[in-house]
């Protein structure tokens, strides 16, 4: 089986129904600690896990199955550090094989999201407890492409702004207002037709700083 290396695998467009068993290259014994990742394969973010009381797991046991992968688990949203010498496909297959329930997740190349973090798409922004950035990881491919930037709710001062995408990320703003909470994936995967999940833009630049160690 040829070897893949950090960053050679293009994303990977999944949907929790595959099937299959994986092959790897290498098994390393046992999940390493954030403290110590110096050669990161690949980033999972799962969709819609631990959320209003559904797709409930334990993110910290999911790591601890796939030490073979030498996963880390980062926060209790569903994001993963792979390190194990395995193919996006593999990964995925290893992943929905260990949960209970059917999802969407997206497995992305370490490099895209180290990438991005330094690109500082959000560079000119001042951030604050009522203005922060966002990142929605798609799930697949775009079903269609809006004219950007769309601004919900329409018609009144807007909470959620989708700027822009670049690459499998989809990138914008979320303004706190009185009267309600409004989630950015709701307003883009209304806008792309695809399902996707979102993390707060400090949590990407976690991520990013754990792959660049």
């Amino acid at each position: 089986m040829r070897k893949l290396h950090p960053g050679s695998v293009s994303p990977l467009w999944i949907s929790a129904r595959s099937t299959g068993l994986p092959r790897f290259t290498r098994a390393p014994k046992r999940a390493r600690s954030c403290g110590s990742l110096p050669s990161v394969s690949h980033v999972v973010f799962l969709r819609a896990a631990n959320v209003g009381g559904k797709n409930v797991f334990r993110p910290a046991q999911l790591a601890g199955a796939l030490s073979h992968l030498d996963v880390v688990n980062v926060g209790a949203a569903g994001t993963f550090l792979v390190r194990g010498r395995a193919s996006a496909a593999a990964i995925r297959r290893e992943i929905l094989a260990q949960l209970p329930f059917e999802l969407d997740l997206a497995v992305v190349p370490a490099r895209d999201i180290a990438a991005l973090a330094r690109r500082k798409p959000f560079g000119r922004v001042t951030f604050s407890k009522d203005l922060r950035g966002w990142a929605a990881v798609l799930c697949r491919r775009p079903k269609t492409r809006p004219t950007l930037p769309v601004e919900a709710p329409a018609g009144k001062p807007w909470s959620v702004r989708f700027e822009r995408i670049e690459g499998s990320f989809a990138l914008g703003l979320f303004q706190r207002r009185p009267g309600g909470f409004l989630f950015p994936n709701q307003v883009v995967e209304k806008a792309l037709g695809v399902p996707a999940t979102t993390r707060w833009w400090e949590t990407i630049q976690r991520v990013a700083q754990l792959i660049e160690k």
